[in-house]
């Protein structure tokens, strides 16, 4: 895929990703206005894990499996058989979903008091009535997964995309119009016939492919022992991951009322740019590193990965930084009011502070492990990923006495970090290797390069918007919606603006590059118009 077909695809899936998010933080601002940062939303926040918890985490990792599959089987048998194999894993992935939503609904008393010993009374009561009522996303987030892996390997990100945006609007209907009447059961419920909207919404277009599920279970099918060979090691390293967001949550649970809900609050807005942007390139590159590797030179693999650990380094670390330097602000613009209390606000900006650390290497780290992915390689990510799990375990354990559950935000904000530092070394030192006999490659100093440039540019433009934010709240007073939003949108343009020119003094590649793509497509545009 050429700069040109990835940023376009790109765009699609950011376009619709954006949307997503936005429907998103309508969705969590209508549920701090309703509910506040209280035990019911603890309750809920904790019950929505548990079905993704008793899953492992399959869902996410045959979609990330069934991609290189998939590529595998129709180049070597045709798109029937590959087709064929699809199916076979669905079938596979709904017996299990089933297999854990029936363990989950007769446990899940035990299971509550286990993930949440700091929970008693009325608060464990709705969680455990809450659990019930989300387990069966089990089986409607499994299958989506399968298709989504599917509807990625033809081609077609945009449908993949858009199920959050069904999802959100239903979750938003639910808050807003039985919330008041059904209360926090009201969202449960919502969550559950998202997830329905999930997958429905993926069917026209399974269909307009060619693709028809027959219900089958062939345990010889290559398509589905080649998933069962490489899910294995997603698993764990999911079931790694959801361990250690269970820890969080057992730690938090013990904490004052509400912390649940600030580290939630804090998380979703540092997710804000990795999940727009970030993934967006991920989401399209993945397939084309994929097929890269299985047809082309490793140089040609090696340097599209490189390159584009340095366009997520250009695109995020400002954000990053500016969610730092604006953390009260935003957050007083996206959360409080209703229920939603300036001692909430002040909660959830330290977490913020410390959640946006994350944010350039949660998208680096997911680059990182999907090159793995494409190489067919399953293991290394697993168990790096795990061990900077356990690290960071081991950090929230030790920072949540001295600094409650900003400490966890803190140490929760450490592994991507590690995760990506520690993957990149072993990508340098295999990948690359075999890809530098005889063939001229870029350097690790040109992903150093890319991150100072990144960084001073980033660092001016916190000074400029912090000295520039002080000066309007004396020229723009007050704290309504409208003030809010002009004090934050000038600042974030203003930002963008600094960040832009001191990349252009500092010569970032990175902005040549995008600056190169967008006269293309204006090009490209002109000859259609002649």
């Amino acid at each position: 895929m050429n700069s040109m077909n990835l940023a376009r695809s790109a765009g699609i899936v950011a376009a619709w990703t954006v949307l997503s998010k936005i429907l998103g933080f309508l969705r969590e601002i209508a549920l701090a206005s309703r509910f506040g940062a209280s035990h019911s939303t603890d309750a809920y926040l904790m019950a929505m894990v548990i079905p993704s918890l008793l899953m492992l985490g399959i869902g996410p990792a045959v979609t990330t499996t069934v991609i290189p599959v998939f590529a595998t089987i129709e180049k070597k048998n045709g798109r029937a058989a590959a087709f064929t194999a699809v199916s076979n894993i669905a079938t596979a992935c709904l017996f299990a979903a089933a297999g854990a939503t029936i363990v989950g609904l007769s446990a899940a008393r035990p299971i509550v008091r286990a993930l949440a010993p700091g929970f008693s009374g009325d608060t464990f009561e709705v969680t455990v009535r809450l659990t019930r009522i989300l387990l069966p996303i089990a089986i409607l987030i499994t299958l989506s997964s399968v298709f989504t892996g599917l509807l990625q390997s033809l081609g077609k990100f945009g449908v993949a995309a858009f199920e959050g945006i069904a999802q959100n609007a239903v979750l938003i209907g639910s808050i807003v119009f039985f919330g008041p009447k059904y209360g926090i059961t009201a969202v449960a419920v919502g969550g559950l016939l998202g997830a329905l909207c999930m997958l429905l919404v993926k069917i026209p277009a399974l269909v307009a492919s060619g693709y028809k599920y027959r219900p089958s279970l062939d345990w010889g099918n290559e398509g589905l022992k080649q998933v069962g060979k490489l899910v294995g090691p997603i698993i764990a390293g999911s079931a790694a991951s959801q361990a250690g967001a269970t820890i969080t949550r057992m730690l938090a649970s013990s904490l004052p009322e509400g912390s649940i809900t600030f580290i939630n609050y804090s998380q979703r807005l540092s997710a804000l740019p990795s999940g727009v942007f970030g993934t967006a390139l991920v989401t399209v590159l993945y397939p084309t590193l994929a097929k890269i590797h299985s047809t082309r030179p490793e140089a040609e693999f090696a340097l599209t990965f490189e390159k584009s650990i340095g366009l997520v380094l250009f695109m995020l670390t400002p954000m990053a930084v500016g969610m730092m330097a604006l953390a009260t602000p935003i957050v007083q613009l996206a959360f409080e009011r209703g229920a939603f209390t300036s001692d909430a606000t002040s909660a959830t900006a330290a977490a913020l502070f410390y959640s946006a650390i994350a944010v350039p290497a949660t998208s680096l780290s997911l680059l990182a492990t999907r090159a793995f992915y494409a190489s067919q390689d399953t293991i290394t990510p697993v168990l790096v990923n795990a061990g900077a799990i356990g690290v960071v375990v081991v950090l929230k354990i030790l920072l949540v006495g001295q600094m409650g559950h900003a400490g966890i935000a803190l140490a929760g904000a450490c592994q991507p970090v590690a995760s990506f530092l520690v993957l990149y070394i072993v990508f340098r030192r295999r990948i690359l290797w075999q890809a530098r006999r005889g063939q001229p490659m870029a350097s690790e100093r040109g992903v150093v390069s890319s991150l100072l440039r990144c960084v001073a540019a980033s660092l001016l433009m916190w000074v400029a918007v912090v000295t520039f934010y002080a000066r309007l709240m004396t020229v723009v007073p007050g704290m309504g919606a409208v003030q809010q939003a002009i004090r934050l949108g000038a600042s974030a343009t203003l930002g963008a603006l600094v960040y832009v020119g001191a990349a252009a003094l500092l010569r970032s590649e990175e902005l040549g590059f995008l600056l190169g793509a967008l006269r293309r497509r204006r090009m490209m545009r002109g000859w259609k118009n002649v």
